[in-house]
């Protein structure tokens, strides 16, 4: 089947969707500062966290971490010196302990749990190996290539009883989870829009 776009129209619909998206992740992606709490959150009650992978998945991730109430990273990992800095500048902690080795951030006991933003062939690796160490993970999509994979990592959850949790940050997010709660209509660019309902 062809299609008779013009330069023009397709230029047109490339634009609108670009912008569609751009308007999309400055109002529809904002978190819900109403669900979290303001209230001041004593030192012993904060959830410390290390983020591995500081790339184009993880660096937002972390950006968005950091200013959750009662939320403190205290490590990152990534193999390149840029993202070290980046970590830093995120955090805005320039005494940031930074690392190349995620098993250094496995082995460090102040740490109470992962996000994890890493090439996918290495999910479930670094899942398996945090909770073992006894560190719940949050990871980035795909959770693994084969089901055997999946079923490996499932097993080790189930051995150790830590949290994991496997998604992406639009679908992982308030909007997301509240809009299928509510089994609302949402409206896509260029006039499509989808039901988004639970999986039962």
């Amino acid at each position: 089947m062809t299609s008779h776009f013009s330069r023009r129209e397709f230029l047109q619909t490339s634009a609108t969707a670009a912008g569609a998206l751009v308007a999309s992740n400055a109002i529809l992606l904002e978190s819900d500062r109403a669900m979290a709490s303001t209230a001041p959150v004593p030192p012993s009650d904060r959830l410390r966290f290390a983020s591995i992978g500081v790339g184009m998945q993880g660096s937002p991730l972390l950006d968005t971490a950091v200013h959750l109430p009662g939320v403190e990273c205290i490590q990152a990992c990534d193999l390149y010196d840029g993202r070290h800095t980046l970590a830093r500048e995120l955090t805005g902690r320039t005494d940031l302990p930074v690392t190349r080795r995620y098993q250094d951030v496995l082995n460090n006991k102040d740490v109470d749990c992962i996000i994890a933003a890493v090439p996918d062939h290495w999910h479930k690796k670094i899942v398996i190996d945090a909770v073992n160490a006894g560190k719940d993970i949050y990871c980035e999509k795909p959770m693994s290539h084969t089901a055997a994979e999946g079923v490996a990592m499932a097993d080790a959850q189930k051995k150790t009883g830590r949290i994991v949790q496997i998604g992406s940050q639009r679908v992982s997010s308030a909007l997301e989870s509240d809009s299928v709660r509510r089994q609302e209509r949402i409206p896509f660019p260029l006039g499509r829009s989808s039901s988004i309902r639970p999986i039962r």
